[in-house]
């Protein structure tokens, strides 16, 4: 059975040749949240409500050949073109993702760039995909938007690239980059906003976002830390890898190290803002990540510590009971206890 939806069909779209045509290039294990965010995006605001249609903007899924590109969340994707003229569009996408990869960048996808790069063509790099520009020594010199996580990344293996983290879209030249998740909007954001007008990025965003703003979606996932958007950048990116490495054998000095600073430094910045040293905010991270496993979850105290930073349960144990004043077994059979009454 299928419900008549034919009063939703579109009305005759206009005749106008698209203004923003983008091609998009994956690369293996690329990211599907940025791939999905900025195609989404586009095609909101290529077309009135959601039809559909290509008219204001253009997008087209490029490589070699018709394989399929598989993402890295093991998703599969079919490309709809392959290379061809990289004058047929406005901007051509390098679109990256994990970088520990076993496939190499193909050669096809290297020379099809180079010729896209002497014809003048925009290109961008988004997620990790600036990371194949700068392999290919595009990115010397110039300012490039990195995910703070991997700054140290392309500081170590790229000395020449300028790294930024603190906006999500950065224009050097010819070169546009984003550092993927959510920032992929901002990125059609800018490329719709520019090349379409603002009535077609504000129809895009009004529709995407359903009247939830970025500053409330921020708001939101900032209201348990302390609003760490009020916070020095530096504070926020190291507790945001804190939280990334919570189970890796890491130190503050490590962490230091990879958001640019000195151990020392980071200590004055967390006592500052958040008037604590930065072990024992990380601590405090791990101590309320085994809070909830314990009343959550029905792994033993032993896999809680491990997955959790601890070097054993006996240290976990010792610093759950000086927090919460109570073991973290006590502290399960009272809540089984409870909950069977």
């Amino acid at each position: 059975m299928h419900p008549d939806y034919s009063f939703l069909k579109p009305g005759k779209p206009p005749k106008i040749e698209s203004p923003l045509k983008v091609g998009i290039a994956p690369t293996s294990e690329f990211t599907l949240m940025s791939l999905a965010g900025f195609v989404e995006f586009l095609r909101l605001a290529s077309d009135e409500t959601d039809f559909s249609r290509q008219i204001y903007c253009s997008w087209d899924l490029l490589s070699h050949n018709f394989d399929p590109i598989v993402a890295s969340c093991g998703f599969p994707i079919i490309p709809n073109k392959l290379f061809g003229d990289p004058e047929d569009y406005d901007y051509i996408v390098i679109h990256g993702g994990i970088l520990h990869g076993k496939a190499d960048y193909p050669k096809a996808l290297c020379d099809y760039l180079k010729v896209a790069v002497d014809a003048g063509i925009p290109i961008i790099g988004l997620c990790t995909g600036q990371f194949l520009l700068a392999a290919l020594g595009l990115l010397d010199g110039k300012r490039c938007a990195v995910h703070f996580s991997l700054v140290s990344v392309m500081k170590q293996t790229f000395p020449g690239v300028i790294p930024v983290t603190n906006t999500p879209v950065v224009i050097d030249g010819q070169y546009i980059s984003c550092p993927g998740g959510l920032a992929s909007i901002n990125l059609a954001m800018h490329l719709v906003d520019k090349n379409c007008g603002k009535s077609r990025t504000q129809k895009a965003l009004h529709y995407l976002m359903a009247d939830r703003g970025f500053e409330e979606m921020h708001a939101n996932r900032d209201q348990d830390d302390g609003n760490l958007l009020c916070l020095n950048k530096t504070v926020a990116n190291a507790v945001g890898l804190m939280r990334q490495r919570m189970f890796e054998t890491c130190t503050i000095a490590e962490i230091a190290h990879d958001v640019g600073t000195s151990e020392r430094e980071l200590t004055r910045l967390f006592r500052q803002y958040l008037r604590i040293p930065p072990a024992k905010y990380w601590r405090e991270i791990r101590l309320n990540s085994a809070h909830w496993m314990i009343l959550n979850s029905e792994c033993s105290i032993t896999q809680i510590a491990y997955e959790c930073g601890f070097t054993d349960s006996s240290h976990m144990i010792y610093w759950f009971k000086r927090v919460y004043n109570v073991t973290p077994g006590k502290l399960r059979k009272l809540h089984m206890d409870f909950g069977a009454h």
